[in-house]
């Protein structure tokens, strides 16, 4: 099996990405430089979306992992859900209070009316639509990704349950997948098939399927010609969301799966990995949760009308490193010594 380091080298890659894309979406909200480089920074923002298909490959392929040696039935497939219950609610539900205090006091978010479903939905992470139309929108936004990580844990815990969560579990998950996407064009509830009809869960059964077919792959991408494809087509991925991506309408979001697909490989496969991104990557779910906080005040500034063009990009390379920094010490203070210390749930296997 690949090492733990790859894993969270991935995993600090794809929280930076949805960082910068928050962070410049909401340059762009309040500043239209004009022409082509307008279009180009509104399709940057869709790198994010790179960033959480990577995080639902990663979390296919480490749900498969650690369990690929654990025997089915009700115990195992409870002890799997309090397991993930335990890794990611406890934190979610502090900066989810701490957003909705910071709301009922009226600090931010002050057109908001958050209903008392809206709430209840937002902490226990169920598929709630409100005003925003046909979008699944948690209070804690990013949450969405949440929601459907809840969902996959559940079908999950469903394959251990029937000791089917080995080799024979992907075919069964495909095939509850599709049958819930094309149920979800025949039901009536905005909420079922807002939820239903995403296509981003499959990339849970990728990253199953790798886990499966990894030391295949690893002999088929060991040597460098290999990889500089592999490298080559990421940037060709790339640069096509980057300058197509508006003009391919509902076609852009397979872009953006193959590119999260293409990058997963690239990093995983990789003999050794180092650096910074490493090391965000332990703290990259808090990171996840709490740069949106960071983003708000730098929404807060860039709506104030008093900064040009060039002052507002300082500004946002100074809102990436504090939502970084932020995120690295909700990490340490919070999240390192409220869950690892009380969990059974090792860190590079969350």
């Amino acid at each position: 099996m690949k090492t733990n380091e790859n894993i969270q080298y991935l995993r600090g890659a794809a929280a930076l990405s949805v960082v910068m894309a928050h962070t410049l979406s909401t340059f762009t909200e309040f500043k239209d430089v004009g022409g082509f480089m307008s279009v180009i920074l509104n399709n940057l923002v869709l790198v994010g979306q790179v960033g959480v298909g990577v995080f639902f490959i990663i979390s296919g392929y480490i749900m498969s992992m650690t369990t690929v040696n654990k025997t089915g039935g009700g115990g195992n497939a409870g002890k799997f859900i309090f397991k993930r219950a335990v890794r990611i609610y406890p934190i979610y539900f502090i900066w989810t209070s701490v957003l909705i205090g910071l709301w009922y006091f009226g600090f931010i978010l002050k057109s908001h009316e958050y209903t008392s479903g809206k709430i209840i939905a937002s902490y226990l992470l169920l598929p709630y639509i409100s005003f925003k139309g046909d979008v699944i929108d948690p209070i804690l936004r990013q949450g969405w990704t949440l929601i459907y990580e809840a969902f996959y844990y559940l079908a999950f815990a469903g394959l251990i349950l029937f000791d089917k969560h080995r080799k024979r579990g992907i075919y069964i998950l495909t095939a509850f997948f599709i049958l819930l996407n094309i149920l979800s064009e025949f039901v009536t509830s905005p909420t079922a098939q807002s939820f239903f009809s995403i296509h981003d869960i499959y990339l849970f059964v990728v990253g199953m399927l790798i886990f499966q077919h990894q030391h295949r792959l690893l002999q088929a991408i060991k040597t460098k010609a290999s990889r500089w494809l592999l490298l080559l087509l990421f940037c060709v991925l790339l640069a096509t969301i980057t300058l197509k991506d508006a003009a391919m309408g509902d076609y852009a979001q397979y872009v953006h799966y193959l590119a999260a697909v293409v990058f997963f490989l690239y990093i995983f496969t990789a003999r050794q990995v180092s650096g910074w991104v490493l090391e965000i990557g332990n703290s990259s779910y808090s990171l996840y949760l709490t740069h949106g906080f960071v983003a708000m005040a730098y929404a807060v500034l860039a709506r104030s009308g008093r900064f040009g063009t060039p002052m507002l990009i300082v500004l946002g390379v100074v809102t990436f490193v504090v939502a970084v920094i932020v995120g690295e010490i909700s990490y340490r203070l919070i999240e390192r010594r409220l869950i690892f210390k009380r969990s059974t749930v090792a860190p590079a296997a969350s």
